[in-house]
């Protein structure tokens, strides 16, 4: 017997239907048959790994993957069969896939991915594969990219062998020093050697890593030799390099072909001769990218929670921060300049004593060397470059008790010789100063204890340095401050109050910029690619990793890559490497 549900007459309009969702219904039901699955339950198909058996509902993994639907609806064995063997996965893997078909989740580890990929590539679960690869990518490094790329290839996932190429070599040179690369087949070391694009600082580390792999098993490999060595741009390494080391190297003397590409080298060095005796240009001519030098920030020492004696170099191309060979000793309240390439500290304060040590970075080489010291002791100075010579400015010294250094220093690159230059009539010290034109700009910084805000010109001859009592008024005091000169015009930067103005000196006009986004108190500023970077400093008080950039051209600041540490009171400075 049924009931009507009609209502009639004038009572309140009820719903003539009703839809019961439960709330998370199918996460529900899933977990119920993981259970009964856990104890055998309703299970129709048994998977079989090894010694191992996995009970199983073929509608779950069906639904969960195309693999398992094809197996048991085409006409193949398994459609009918209750025990199944899986072939080529482990135990433990396995496992871990049915359990992902039940429940969606599975961890992802460093000892597992690889295993985890191959299987989901296998059984057709994409974001496993996915999920894996990303994995993968968040760990490469140069002792298992080369592992990486070819395990990618087997497994089809071109994205993730793409990333990890890239990666070998954009990190070549120290991919070459892993024991993966040893294991390289010839075909997949030629398309490394036959790249514009492996980073290395010089043609010669491509050569002495093919030394190295073809030592690595050389009653296998000798006879590689020549058409590696082939691959090498031979005419790019320097000539004396060629002389002193490849010409007497043994894999090159035991081969005709060898001794030939050598001499090829240094008869022409700028082209190739080819089979029929016609000279042309060659990609074997041209240098890789990597080996032409490129301007470059680098950042010296400074303040974290202890003194850093870290050196940072970024690379605007790449937009990549690294690390170069630390300065030898931890120097608070130094200078550091750029002149002719290499980067020159001078002064400072090491455990306590105000030092006249003055420390050489050979770009080059990339090695620090002590170079001649300065004729007087002194920190908290500035240093500028103006024609291969060094100048010192301002600073403190302890001559019985703390005192501003009135005298100029100048150092001669060609005389590798210091001289007293000239005198400060109003020093200062945490001032900045920068060449332009035949004079030193001098900005911020303290006389005495006193702010000013005035900027002060040095007038540089052949012979010396004198105060040229020419300056600009600024509009504000400044003691935490920025100076740096791009296309001819001042950037000045209030470092505590983010304030940024421009300063025409032919017009001596002065035009308000956007503010900086932070407080750099004790930063770095340089200009790079004709923008200006501040890098570093302290923000509330910490030293911080935060690298501000502007745009002249858009006249607005962003936030560049941040630096890898955190540092304040460092050197900064541009070099070409």
């Amino acid at each position: 017997m049924s009931y009507s549900l009609d209502r009639r007459g004038s009572e309140p309009i009820i719903e003539q239907s009703v839809t019961l969702q439960v709330p998370n219904y199918g996460h529900d039901m899933l977990g119920r048959l993981n259970m009964l699955r856990t104890h055998s339950g309703f299970t129709d198909a048994i998977l079989c790994v090894g010694h191992e058996e996995f009970p199983c509902h073929r509608n779950v993994l069906a639904v969960s993957s195309p693999y398992f639907q094809a197996m048991f609806s085409c006409d193949l064995k398994e459609k009918n069969a209750i025990k199944i063997c899986i072939n080529d996965i482990s135990p433990w893997t396995m496992k871990r896939i049915i359990d992902y078909a039940y429940c969606g989740k599975l961890e992802i580890t460093v000892e597992n991915a690889q295993a985890m990929l191959a299987a989901a590539s296998l059984f057709e679960y994409p974001k496993i594969v996915d999920a894996c690869c990303d994995f993968l990518r968040k760990h490469l490094h140069c002792s298992n990219c080369l592992g990486i790329e070819h395990f990618a290839h087997l497994h089809s996932c071109e994205v993730l062998r793409k990333d990890a190429r890239q990666f070998a070599l954009d990190n070549f040179s120290s991919v070459v020093e892993q024991e993966e690369f040893l294991d390289l087949p010839f075909d997949r070391l030629e398309t490394y050697l036959t790249s514009d694009f492996i980073d290395v600082r010089s043609e010669s580390i491509v050569y002495e890593s093919i030394v190295k792999w073809v030592e690595n098993d050389i009653d296998h490999r000798r006879e590689d030799f020549p058409d590696l060595l082939e691959k090498v741009r031979l005419t790019t390494v320097n000539v004396k390099y060629l002389d002193d080391v490849i010409s007497h190297d043994p894999l090159v003397r035991s081969s005709e072909k060898c001794k030939q590409l050598i001499e090829d080298a240094k008869k022409f060095h700028e082209t190739v001769t080819d089979r029929v005796g016609q000279r042309r240009r060659s990609m074997q001519c041209l240098p890789r990218p990597s080996t032409v030098a490129k301007k470059v920030m680098v950042l010296i020492g400074g303040l974290n929670t202890y003194m850093l004696q870290s050196v940072e170099m970024y690379e605007p191309s790449k937009d990549k921060w690294s690390f170069l060979p630390d300065i030898p000793q931890s120097i608070s309240w130094f200078s550091a300049t750029a002149l002719r390439n290499n980067i020159h500290v001078t002064g400072g304060i090491v455990d306590g004593h105000i030092m006249s040590t003055h420390w050489v970075f050979d770009s080059s080489n990339r090695t620090w060397n002590e170079g001649t010291p300065m004729l007087n002791p002194r920190a908290r100075h500035s240093s500028a470059c103006l024609k291969d010579k060094l100048y010192i400015i301002g600073g403190i010294n302890l001559v019985e008790k703390i005192i501003s250094v009135e005298s100029i220093e100048c150092y001669d690159l060609k005389t590798n010789q210091w001289t007293f230059a000239g005198q400060c009539p109003f020093p200062r010290k945490q001032s900045h100063v920068v060449p332009f034109n035949s004079t030193l700009i001098e900005l911020g910084g303290l006389q005495g204890d006193v702010k000013v805000k005035t900027i002060e010109s040095y007038l540089c001859t052949d012979t010396s340095i004198r105060y040229s009592g020419e300056k600009f008024v600024l509009p504000d005091p400044i003691q935490y401050s920025q100076i740096v000169v791009l296309d001819s015009i001042f950037y000045i930067i209030w470092e505590d109050s983010k304030m940024v103005i421009s300063l025409n000196p032919e017009k001596r006009t002065f035009r308000r910029l956007p503010d900086m986004q932070y407080q750099h108190i004790h930063s770095g500023a340089v200009v790079l690619n004709d923008k200006i970077y501040i890098s570093g400093g302290l923000i509330d008080s910490k030293p911080t990793r935060i690298v501000e950039v502007y745009d002249p051209e858009l006249d607005q600041w962003s936030i560049g890559k941040s630096i890898r540490n955190a540092r304040a009171c460092h050197g900064a400075v541009t070099i070409c490497m």
